[in-house]
Protein backbone atom coordinates (compact mmCIF):
# COMPACT_ATOMS: atom_id res chain seq x y z
CA UNK A 1 0.00 0.00 0.00
CA UNK A 2 1.52 3.56 -1.24
CA UNK A 3 2.13 6.06 1.98
CA UNK A 4 1.78 9.18 -0.87
CA UNK A 5 3.08 10.37 -4.38
CA UNK A 6 4.64 12.93 -3.03
CA UNK A 7 8.49 11.55 -4.10
CA UNK A 8 7.26 10.12 -7.44
CA UNK A 9 5.30 12.96 -8.22
CA UNK A 10 8.46 15.31 -7.71
CA UNK A 11 10.85 13.34 -9.37
CA UNK A 12 8.73 12.91 -12.57
CA UNK A 13 7.65 15.95 -12.82
CA UNK A 14 11.59 17.31 -12.24
CA UNK A 15 12.83 15.06 -15.50
CA UNK A 16 9.69 16.73 -17.51
CA UNK A 17 10.88 20.64 -16.44
CA UNK A 18 14.46 19.43 -16.98
CA UNK A 19 13.75 18.62 -20.47
CA UNK A 20 11.62 21.30 -21.42
CA UNK A 21 13.30 23.19 -24.40
CA UNK A 22 12.16 26.78 -22.54
CA UNK A 23 13.81 26.17 -19.46
CA UNK A 24 17.07 24.52 -21.13
CA UNK A 25 19.54 27.74 -20.07
CA UNK A 26 17.67 27.76 -16.15
CA UNK A 27 19.13 26.22 -13.37
CA UNK A 28 16.42 23.95 -12.39
CA UNK A 29 17.06 21.53 -9.10
CA UNK A 30 14.80 18.85 -6.48
CA UNK A 31 15.37 21.42 -3.85
CA UNK A 32 16.55 25.00 -2.94
CA UNK A 33 20.66 25.19 -4.03
CA UNK A 34 21.29 27.42 -1.64
CA UNK A 35 24.84 29.03 -2.71
CA UNK A 36 25.06 27.61 -5.90
CA UNK A 37 21.77 29.25 -7.34
CA UNK A 38 22.20 30.91 -10.28
CA UNK A 39 20.82 34.42 -11.57
CA UNK A 40 17.59 32.17 -12.61
CA UNK A 41 16.61 29.02 -11.10
CA UNK A 42 13.80 26.81 -10.61
CA UNK A 43 13.02 24.28 -7.58
CA UNK A 44 10.47 22.40 -5.63
CA UNK A 45 9.69 23.96 -2.50
CA UNK A 46 6.89 22.80 0.04
CA UNK A 47 4.48 20.09 0.18
CA UNK A 48 1.42 21.36 2.36
CA UNK A 49 -2.54 20.50 3.07
CA UNK A 50 -1.63 17.08 1.89
CA UNK A 51 -5.29 14.67 2.93
CA UNK A 52 -5.94 11.31 1.94
CA UNK A 53 -9.61 10.67 2.00
CA UNK A 54 -11.03 6.97 1.96
CA UNK A 55 -12.49 6.57 -1.80
CA UNK A 56 -15.46 4.57 -0.75
CA UNK A 57 -17.11 3.86 2.63
CA UNK A 58 -16.81 0.23 2.83
CA UNK A 59 -15.09 -2.78 5.07
CA UNK A 60 -11.87 -4.27 4.62
CA UNK A 61 -8.76 -2.21 3.02
CA UNK A 62 -10.07 1.11 1.35
CA UNK A 63 -8.10 2.73 -1.64
CA UNK A 64 -7.82 6.44 -0.64
CA UNK A 65 -7.50 9.31 -2.73
CA UNK A 66 -4.95 11.94 -1.76
CA UNK A 67 -4.86 15.75 -2.30
CA UNK A 68 -1.74 18.00 -1.78
CA UNK A 69 -0.23 21.28 -3.01
CA UNK A 70 3.10 21.44 -4.25
CA UNK A 71 5.36 24.68 -4.53
CA UNK A 72 7.17 25.38 -7.49
CA UNK A 73 9.92 27.78 -6.72
CA UNK A 74 11.11 30.39 -9.29
CA UNK A 75 13.61 32.64 -8.45
CA UNK A 76 15.46 35.70 -10.67
CA UNK A 77 17.86 38.23 -9.94
CA UNK A 78 19.53 40.39 -12.27
CA UNK A 79 21.72 43.23 -11.97
CA UNK A 80 21.27 44.69 -15.08
CA UNK A 81 17.72 44.57 -15.50
CA UNK A 82 14.83 46.68 -13.33
CA UNK A 83 12.53 45.89 -11.08
CA UNK A 84 9.38 45.49 -13.48
CA UNK A 85 11.98 43.72 -16.28
CA UNK A 86 12.89 40.84 -13.34
CA UNK A 87 9.02 40.53 -12.75
CA UNK A 88 8.22 39.94 -16.23
CA UNK A 89 11.23 37.52 -16.66
CA UNK A 90 10.03 35.12 -13.66
CA UNK A 91 6.71 35.47 -14.88
CA UNK A 92 7.80 34.19 -18.54
CA UNK A 93 9.79 31.19 -16.57
CA UNK A 94 6.62 30.67 -14.24
CA UNK A 95 4.36 30.42 -17.67
CA UNK A 96 6.80 27.70 -19.02
CA UNK A 97 6.76 26.10 -15.96
CA UNK A 98 3.11 26.42 -16.09
CA UNK A 99 2.72 24.75 -19.47
CA UNK A 100 4.55 22.05 -18.23
CA UNK A 101 1.89 21.08 -15.87
CA UNK A 102 -0.38 21.66 -18.87
CA UNK A 103 1.25 19.43 -21.34
CA UNK A 104 1.56 16.62 -18.88
CA UNK A 105 -1.14 16.53 -16.33
CA UNK A 106 -1.08 12.77 -15.62
CA UNK A 107 3.19 12.93 -16.04
CA UNK A 108 3.02 10.80 -19.16
CA UNK A 109 1.37 8.11 -16.52
CA UNK A 110 4.98 7.60 -14.84
CA UNK A 111 3.34 7.73 -11.33
CA UNK A 112 1.55 4.90 -10.33
CA UNK A 113 -2.25 6.36 -8.92
CA UNK A 114 -1.69 9.89 -9.97
CA UNK A 115 -4.64 11.41 -11.15
CA UNK A 116 -3.65 14.56 -12.54
CA UNK A 117 -1.55 18.06 -11.42
CA UNK A 118 -2.45 21.07 -12.34
CA UNK A 119 -0.93 25.00 -11.75
CA UNK A 120 -3.59 26.19 -8.98
CA UNK A 121 -2.58 29.57 -8.91
CA UNK A 122 0.45 31.91 -8.53
CA UNK A 123 2.24 34.45 -5.64
CA UNK A 124 4.95 36.57 -6.58
CA UNK A 125 6.99 38.43 -3.90
CA UNK A 126 9.44 41.33 -4.48
CA UNK A 127 12.63 42.77 -3.14
CA UNK A 128 15.58 45.17 -3.71
CA UNK A 129 18.66 43.32 -3.18
CA UNK A 130 20.91 46.17 -3.23
CA UNK A 131 24.40 45.59 -5.59
CA UNK A 132 22.81 41.92 -6.55
CA UNK A 133 19.70 43.54 -8.27
CA UNK A 134 16.57 43.05 -7.48
CA UNK A 135 15.59 39.47 -6.46
CA UNK A 136 11.96 38.09 -7.15
CA UNK A 137 10.57 34.73 -5.91
CA UNK A 138 7.05 33.50 -7.89
CA UNK A 139 5.62 30.58 -6.45
CA UNK A 140 4.24 27.97 -8.87
CA UNK A 141 0.69 26.40 -6.68
CA UNK A 142 0.30 23.18 -7.85
CA UNK A 143 -2.26 20.98 -6.91
CA UNK A 144 -1.72 17.14 -7.20
CA UNK A 145 -4.25 14.34 -6.82
CA UNK A 146 -4.07 10.43 -6.77
CA UNK A 147 -5.93 7.53 -6.24
CA UNK A 148 -3.47 5.42 -3.15
CA UNK A 149 -4.28 1.51 -3.19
Amino acid sequence: MAGSTMYEVKAALLTQLQADSTLSNIQVTYGDPGEGMRRESVFFGDITSNMQIPEALASGRRRRIEEYTLDIEVFVQSKPAGLQEAEQRALVIGHAVENVLADYPDLSGSVTGLMFLECSGMSMSTSEAGIDGPRIQLTVHTTVKARLS
